[in-house]
């Protein structure tokens, strides 16, 4: 049961963030743009389905969950399949999100032990954050392993965009690039922040600009305080 009410939850966040969780027709996704960590506009889609999985002798039917990159193909639109997603976050108190970790471009269940061990001992893995009228792609790199070099010396690069989106729009949006390097006992020193804005709604720009005026610095030192989070509690606890 508490498995279930995870998946129902990833519906919910996907609901209020492209408007459906899954249309009904998978020709034809609401595609959702963001800007990505190299600065191009990307295009998402979200997709749910019954599957069948064989367990301990039985067959178990679940929900899942995926998430697409739309793929210029003529006049159409191909999908490429990003990851199946997974909640993250305590959903019986409204506060998870649905995530994507990718590890070597595929996706993992971070619920699996193995497969934390082998994100820390990784060193790179990309993680996707979809929820709260927001969409993030954080890279996290490493000279080594990203929990050896965490606790070391070296620390570990995380490169991330995050996009805001007013009133859920699917036309204009707020990206903040974020650059830093995280260390487990020592705070960063140096941030690289860069804001962008991408639409041209009158309205809709005026108020994400002054919405980055007024709380651009404290979203970026939340985003990387979440982003930390995954390292320290998750990854390299």
């Amino acid at each position: 049961m508490k498995r279930r009410n995870k998946l129902i939850q990833i519906s919910l966040i996907l609901t209020a963030l492209s408007g459906c969780a899954s249309n009904g027709d998978f020709a034809n996704l609401d595609w959702r743009p963001f800007k990505d960590i190299d600065g191009s506009v990307q295009e998402i889609g979200f997709y749910s389905w019954k599957v069948q999985t064989f367990q301990d002798g039985k067959t178990v039917e679940r929900d899942a969950h995926m998430a697409y990159l739309a793929q210029p193909f003529g006049k159409l639109k191909a999908k490429k399949e990003l990851g199946e997603m997974y909640p993250l976050g305590r959903a019986n108190e409204n506060s998870a999100t649905a995530t994507i970790f990718l590890l070597n471009g595929k996706s993992v269940n971070i619920y699996d032990e193995q497969n934390i061990k082998a994100l820390g001992q990784a060193n790179s893995f990309d993680f996707y954050e979809f929820g709260g009228m927001r969409l993030s792609h954080a890279k996290f790199s490493a000279k080594k392993a990203i929990c050896q070099d965490f606790k070391g010396k070296t620390g570990v690069e995380l490169l991330m965009t995050t996009n805001y989106y007013p009133e859920n729009s699917f036309t204009d949006f707020y990206t903040a690039l974020i650059d830093v390097k995280l260390r487990h006992s020592v705070a960063p020193t140096e941030i690289g922040y860069t804001p962008s804005f991408t639409g041209h709604n009158e309205k809709l720009q005026k108020e994400i600009k002054a919405q980055e005026q007024k709380l651009g610095k404290n979203s970026v030192i939340n985003n990387i305080k979440e982003k930390a989070s995954i390292l320290f509690n998750i990854i390299c606890k």
